[in-house]
């Protein structure tokens, strides 16, 4: 065997094994349709965060010892959820003590709380119960801007393409009734289904713990390498904030910014210099690019205009019946039985190498989206079976211009080389046209079209490997022992006597 063969070979042994250990390590897993999934509906939470609760309770109790109403004890009222309660009990040394408070006006229907130099505007739905003072505490929906529910709609949406390559095929959407509806397809377990949704929450910009900026206003935010310094994020602002952002840096350069999501820190950077035109970076001080990543996406879908807390959760059956998805496997495994049968037939020995290159085609295609930890819905299927098609077109053509060249009078070696370099624009034409329109379904499409777009993108993008190297390395591998025994698989006996 030629040198070149060798190490080819030794490539496509290497590729292939690497996806069927991927495979078999983390399988795919099925879709809503096939297989079932979860369905979350969020609400708005306008709850606020447990030290502000905390916070809100020390002001009323020192509130009643103004009224000389003995202090009563305080304690969160309902189960830690996140980092939220549902509001604050009030327990009294008697029944008068707590209506003496609720006449003083003790807990009046709104208050105003000063967080950070940031006003909460509070509603405190009271209920009485003997020396017992039930507060719910929930934050003022006029506070927060009219579309909030629906840019928070598309933010965990991104959120969870982001998280999952855009293999999730997750289904997001407003109910109708101030509700988000998502739908993640192969996830069982309610934290995992939580953890993709996580930290939505929103993004804050603080100097001396006093909040200067939100996060509305951030437009783009990526990572890149800065030479000497790593990797960095890089972000932009717009309209209003990018003027704002202006402003705070060049009145506190030398001081660090703190940056929260929610009520947690990531990240204090050091401002060095004003920052004007609303575009910066970041320098993380030599941290991984996987942590860099990490924080960008983040800062990305933690531009939340509303925090969201979930208020139902349904393990869905799958969509499809059994007997369907039955049908379905059983007219993927006769399409490509045929396509499998129709190369043998018209092509014979080049046409089994093919065949045993769309094998390989197929355990590659899997493997990609077992490591991308993608989902696989009838859609999908839909379009791993037309790559496969396609995989057979490029074999076609390239089988057709070899038969050219040697009705040329081209021997096999130099035909099988011709036809290859002549076939690979064609080639590359038609499957550039398709990667278009995959593209163009990722960016517009949602849920499984976008799954759609996905395996038709990525079949096509191995289907041009397999085809113009792994077929190749076959056929030049059988070729290449007797080069005369081989050229009537090209061409007939008209061929076999030039």
């Amino acid at each position: 065997m030629r040198h070149d063969l060798r190490w080819k070979s030794l490539v496509i042994f290497l590729v292939v094994a690497l996806f069927a250990i991927m495979l078999y390590i983390s399988p795919i897993r099925l879709g809503l349709d096939l297989k079932g999934g979860i369905e979350l509906l969020l609400a708005p939470d306008y709850r606020i965060s447990s030290a502000n609760i905390y916070k809100l309770g020390d002001l009323l109790s020192a509130k009643a010892k103004e009224a000389n109403i003995t202090q009563p004890e305080v304690s969160p009222l309902g189960t830690l959820d996140g980092d939220r309660y549902d509001g604050l009990k009030f327990t009294f040394a008697s029944t008068e003590e707590a209506e003496r408070a609720v006449n003083a006006g003790v807990f009046p229907q709104r208050y105003q709380l000063n967080v950070s130099g940031e006003i909460k505007n509070l509603n405190l739905i009271r209920k009485v119960k003997g020396n017992v003072v039930e507060l719910t505490v929930l934050q003022d929906a006029g506070d927060f801007p009219e579309d909030a529910l629906e840019r928070s709609m598309t933010i965990i949406s991104h959120r969870i393409d982001e998280v999952s390559a855009g293999m999730a095929e997750a289904d997001v959407r407003l109910d109708g009734k101030g509700r988000i509806n998502v739908q993640l397809p192969g996830i069982r377990n309610l934290e995992e289904a939580r953890e993709l949704i996580a930290a939505t929450g929103r993004l804050t910009f603080r100097i001396n713990n006093q909040i200067v900026l939100d996060g509305t206003d951030l437009k783009e935010v990526y990572v890149s390498l800065q030479q000497g310094e790593g990797y960095v994020i890089n972000f932009e602002f717009k309209g209003k904030g990018a003027r704002q952002f202006a402003k705070i840096t060049s009145e506190n350069v030398n001081k660090t910014m703190a940056i929260y999501l929610d009520e947690e820190k990531l990240m204090e950077p050091l401002i060095k210099q004003p920052i004007t035109g609303g575009q910066g970076y970041i320098s993380l001080g030599g941290r991984t690019k996987a942590e860099a990543e990490n924080y960008a996406i983040l800062m990305k879908s933690g531009a939340l205009p509303i925090s969201v807390r979930v208020v139902q959760s349904t393990q869905v059956a799958p969509t499809l019946g059994k007997e369907i998805v039955h049908q379905s496997i059983v007219a993927g495994i006769i399409s490509l039985a045929m396509v499998i049968l129709f190369m043998l037939v018209f092509y014979g020995m080049p046409g089994l190498m093919a065949d045993f290159a769309l094998i390989l085609y197929g355990i590659m295609v899997l493997g990609v989206m077992a490591l991308f930890r993608g989902v696989l819905t009838l859609p999908g299927v839909a379009g791993f079976i037309l790559s496969l098609g396609m995989a057979v077109d490029a074999n076609i053509i390239i089988f057709e211009r070899i038969k050219d060249e040697i009705r040329n009078g081209k021997r096999v070696r130099a035909a099988i080389q011709g036809g290859f370099h002549r076939a690979f624009t064609t080639i590359l034409d038609s499957n550039l046209t398709t990667l278009i329109s995959a593209f163009v379904l990722l960016f517009y499409g949602t849920g499984p079209v976008k799954g759609f777009a996905v395996t038709l993108g990525l079949g096509v993008i191995i289907s041009m490997f397999t085809a113009i190297f792994v077929t190749r390395v076959f056929i030049e591998w059988r070729v290449d022992h007797d080069p005369d025994r081989y050229l009537k698989h090209f061409g007939g006996k008209e061929v076999e006597q030039v």
